[in-house]
């Protein structure tokens, strides 16, 4: 396993990368961090408390810290208060702790300057995760397994398996914690895991591999696909000066439309939802506007225009660091405390708190877009901005005065002035407050 481990590391090109190392103590990230030890890869490690299981939760955040400090591991930890987010926001309880851990993860990814951020996903994982897609509405891109690396996240440990990893485990006396909830199939995966994965090796005993390699052969044949769309799509658009035009008459035939005309309009930043809704136009003459992050598209008569928002449109301001003149020039004021019991709220939409911890520059204004949605504080889960608008009776003239503020993560921490995401609350673990205050 150590050579394969540094194989990959070397054809991975990831050797000279400083890496943070997601640790929760369990055997599987217990083994990464030993096989990391041994190459000459500058680590870290980020251990998440997701304060689920009483004591032991606070077990395996004691090993990670020890086996830290044991190698002189720079180690960040952070508590969240899970079940309380999950409740707020009307997620279930993984899907809430893998928010948490992602976002929390790209900000001291940032703050520490790490190239990537390792997970200890191995090849069981990657056929669990094809069996969960299969229960979802996922396209081609949701059968092909794990990625190796997406953005900035790396899975150094695909090539491997639950039963070589526990194998490396005892060999080399590795400490690792044994997670209970692991054995809960209240939870998709686990039962998966637990009943699925067992019942189809009993019809092909070599059924990991398999799959593994039918995965592999989606993988490729998603190259195919692309290549395919691109061969249709490319020639549809015409460009002429700084607009783009495609013509109603040759897309109308395309089958399946929604495919074609998603992959066509997608890199513009338009969303499905936008493109089912420009399908059931495509056949009237009247004029319609879509409006994305960056561009305008018109439909007339004949044609779709796609046209780059100019600046005074976009309305885009970005806020690079925790700076009070900044946030003066748009509008805001700015003020940090920290977080004290008998700290009062005030009832006021346009005054807006914020854990500061959880905000990750820099962070930007924009106007509002088709398609925007957040998590309400005091809501019961995700809405959609139009939504908040029927419900708050909002005018043509206010929507359009309407200002978002964005986390680095595209999230939407601020409807100005109307309603903060519950996600970016204050909770009892905060330990400085970001505060602002709309002046507009």
């Amino acid at each position: 396993m150590k050579d394969k481990f540094s194989n990959h590391l070397k054809s991975s090109l990831l050797s000279n990368n400083k890496i943070l190392l997601a640790v929760s103590g369990g055997v599987d990230s217990m083994v990464m961090l030993h096989l990391f030890l041994q190459s000459e890869v500058t680590i870290g490690i980020a251990h998440c408390n997701f304060q689920l299981r009483g004591q032991d939760s606070f077990d395996d955040e004691k090993l990670v810290l020890a086996e830290g400090s044991k190698h002189g591991i720079e180690t960040h930890t952070i508590h969240f208060e899970t079940k309380d987010y999950a409740e707020r926001n009307g997620l279930s309880i993984q899907m809430a702790a893998r928010e948490l851990r992602y976002n929390w993860f790209e900000q001291i990814r940032k703050k520490y300057h790490y190239d990537y951020i390792a997970t200890a996903h191995h090849g069981d994982d990657n056929i669990e995760t094809f069996l969960l897609n299969l229960l979802r509405k996922t396209g081609i891109s949701g059968l092909h397994g794990i990625k190796e690396k997406s953005g900035n996240i790396i899975r150094p440990m695909l090539f491997t398996n639950k039963e070589q990893i526990i194998a490396y485990a005892k060999k080399h006396n590795i400490s690792y914690r044994n997670d209970i909830s692991n054995t809960d199939d209240h939870y998709k995966r686990n039962y998966i895991r637990l009943h699925i994965i067992d019942e189809f090796k009993k019809l092909n005993p070599n059924f990991d591999k398999t799959l593994l390699d039918s995965m592999s052969i989606i993988s490729k044949q998603e190259i195919v696909y692309k290549e395919k769309i691109n061969q249709v799509i490319k020639p549809l658009l015409i460009t002429e000066k700084e607009e783009h035009v495609i013509e109603i008459e040759k897309i109308k035939n395309l089958y399946p439309l929604d495919i074609y005309l998603f992959e066509l309009l997608h890199p513009f930043g338009f969303n499905q939802s936008q493109v089912n809704d420009l399908i059931q136009c495509l056949d009237t003459t009247e004029e319609k506007t879509f409006t994305s992050s960056l561009n305008k598209l018109i439909k007339t008569r004949d044609v779709l225009k796609i046209i780059p928002l100019h600046k005074s449109e976009m309305n885009i301001s970005l806020l690079e660091s925790i700076d009070r003149e900044s946030f003066k020039s748009v509008g805001i004021e700015m003020e940090i405390k920290e977080t004290s019991y008998n700290f009062s709220f005030e009832k006021d939409p346009s005054i807006a708190y914020f854990d500061l911890d959880k905000i990750a520059f820099p962070i930007q204004i924009r106007n509002w877009q088709d398609g925007d949605s957040f998590y309400p504080f005091g809501g019961k889960g995700k809405k959609k901005l139009s939504d908040l608008f029927s419900d708050l009776k909002l005018n043509s003239i206010e929507k359009d005065k309407t200002r978002l503020l964005c986390n680095n993560n595209g999230d939407i921490i601020w409807v100005i002035g109307l309603r903060s995401d519950n996600r970016y609350r204050v909770t009892e673990s905060t330990r400085e407050m970001l505060i602002l205050k709309s002046n507009l």
